[in-house]
């Protein structure tokens, strides 16, 4: 799951990056409790449940966007979208130079430091300035590529302004980014939530007032930048009245030290997202209205990784903190993270496969069936494993292990990117999505290896499989209901499948203890509400 990107043009999934041995700094002994009062869990479930609403809200104001694009230029227009989005995206990685994650890891250190303050001023500033140089270097690459495309033929003029709108927009994206690191690792996350749904609603209207008015996809563009230059105001002035004013450090020779740090990050998310978005690319042989129905497919799948995105964004933090602990306190943390991702892994699955065909119908309309639906019906069933590999990935950030899993992501992108060039000319989307869910598993058996050495295996695969029984108790209930009532099946499955996880053993007591504190001890709205006051910008 991908954090502190720019205001993104479209659905892009929420990935998780990772990578870097840094070193951890001296930390003061003071550090949170751990959540015997549910203090720490009351405060990741506020700092998850804040970023999910307002993700939630924004996903839903973009698939209204996205109905009305869908409608309006069809799966040809939707697939060129989808190929500029591509572009921005590879792009925004390299802007971005894994600064996101890096920052927000540092910043949360810095908390523990007796010149935290100081520090942080200064890490700020100096990954302001590389994000700002490196977004002016992708943007400047991005026009040329639009060019020759152009003089080539390979694409379209809209195409091509399309493609340099997005890019002039990681400009002041960087500096949405970095505000955004800081609240997120002070774990003051309303603000960048409320921004999320006020960014969502810009672009939602205006994207739709420039569709309506024939302006294609160089309209949803230009809506894209003027979004991003409305969060960075609103960012910068944000992160002054909270914390200190942003400034930037333009790089010098030091910055070669930090991108000692960053350089894994950011090709761990570049090889990420290589092997999430390549297929785009490579089914563009099929047709651009191919390349539209598999990407409608994908903003249901992007939707969906609201959250987990949500959730370890919250939890990031608390585990870069608690990494240099000998209590066990981060497995414990780990291993109920698990167990509650998987429990809402495998329902959406299971839910998304029953309902592919009318939710694609609803969303999009005919001209997207039956495509499009079959490949949400494949797709989604990587679900459960993104959400283990986006945790873990995190995990593995906090113990400092970035580096170690560089060589996974290689791995994973080298099979989809040779996996997809042999079978989608033969098999088309279908090829795609199958090996979308066969490069999790590529990728999460490096992933195995390297946690193995901190943390027991034997206890996080009985974390994973504690809720299976009741999914599969969850899906029997929809698999005999069905023939006698659709919208039953559904209501009785979403009924009984909370009591299965609770009584059934995959909630412990333990678990319920703490979970029980949180809900029983839930902050006041004015506690809430002082917790600060930042922009996350809509992805």
């Amino acid at each position: 799951m991908t954090v502190n990107q720019p205001d993104a043009p479209d659905n892009i999934p929420a990935k998780s990056v990772p990578t870097g041995d840094e070193p951890t700094p001296d930390a003061v002994p003071e550090r949170d409790a751990i959540p015997a009062t549910g203090s720490t869990a009351r405060r990741i479930l506020k700092n998850t449940a804040s970023p999910f609403i307002a993700s939630l809200g924004a996903r839903v104001l973009s698939w209204g966007l996205a109905i009305v694009m869908a409608r309006t230029i069809g799966p040809g227009g939707t697939g060129d979208y989808a190929i500029a989005v591509n572009l921005w995206l590879y792009a925004s990685i390299i802007a971005d130079f894994g600064l996101g994650t890096w920052l927000t890891r540092e910043v949360a250190r810095a908390r523990n430091l007796t010149d935290g303050s100081a520090h942080t001023r200064t890490v700020v500033a100096s990954t302001l300035g590389i994000r700002l140089v490196l977004s002016a270097i992708a943007a400047i690459l991005m026009g040329l590529l639009a060019i020759v495309g152009v003089s080539t033929g390979r694409l379209s003029v809209d195409l091509a302004w399309t493609i340099v709108l997005l890019a002039i927009g990681l400009i002041p994206g960087a500096i949405s980014a970095s505000g955004s690191a800081v609240f997120n690792a002070n774990e003051r996350m309303i603000f960048p939530a409320a921004m999320q749904l006020v960014s969502g609603g810009i672009s939602t209207v205006a994207g739709m007032i420039a569709i309506l008015a024939g302006q294609g996809t160089v309209g949803l563009a230009a809506v894209s930048l003027l979004t991003n230059v409305i969060s960075a105001i609103i960012f910068a002035v944000a992160v002054r009245r909270t914390f200190f004013p942003l400034a930037v450090i333009w790089p010098d020779r030091s910055a070669r030290s930090l991108a000692t740090d960053t350089v894994p990050l950011m090709l761990n998310n570049l090889l990420n997202n290589v092997f999430f978005r390549i297929d785009v690319q490579i089914l563009g042989s099929w047709g651009r209205a191919t390349v539209g129905q598999y990407a409608s497919a994908y903003k249901i799948i992007d939707g969906v990784g609201t959250v987990p995105s949500s959730f370890v964004l919250a939890l990031f933090p608390v585990l870069s903190r608690r990494a240099g602990d000998a209590d066990g306190a981060l497995a414990r943390i780990y291993h109920l993270a698990l167990t509650l991702l998987v429990a809402v892994a495998i329902p959406l699955a299971t839910l998304l496969t029953w309902t592919a065909y009318p939710v694609s119908r609803l969303l999009w309309g005919e001209p997207f069936l039956p495509e499009s639906a079959r490949a949400l019906q494949i797709l989604i069933w990587f679900l459960p494993l993104s959400f283990i590999n986006g945790l873990t990935q995190y995990v593995l950030i906090a113990l400092g292990l970035q580096s170690r899993i560089t060589v996974a992501f290689a791995i994973a992108a080298a099979f989809n990117l040779g996996a997809n060039l042999i079978l989608i000319p033969m098999f088309g989307y279908r090829a795609a999505a199958v090996v979308t869910i066969a490069t999790e598993v590529v990728l999460l058996a490096p992933f195995v290896r390297v946690i193995g050495s901190r943390i027991p295996l034997n206890t996080l695969a009985v974390a994973i499989l504690r809720p299976v029984p009741a999914a599969i108790l969850f899906a029997g209930i929809i698999v005999a209901v069905t023939p006698l009532t659709d919208w039953g099946a559904g209501i009785l499955a979403c009924a009984v499948y909370p009591l299965a996880l609770w009584f059934g053993g995959a909630i412990t007591p333990a678990d319920r203890e703490l979970l029980l504190s949180v809900v029983r001890q839930t902050p006041s709205a004015q506690a809430i509400c002082s917790q600060g006051r930042a922009v996350r910008p809509l992805s």
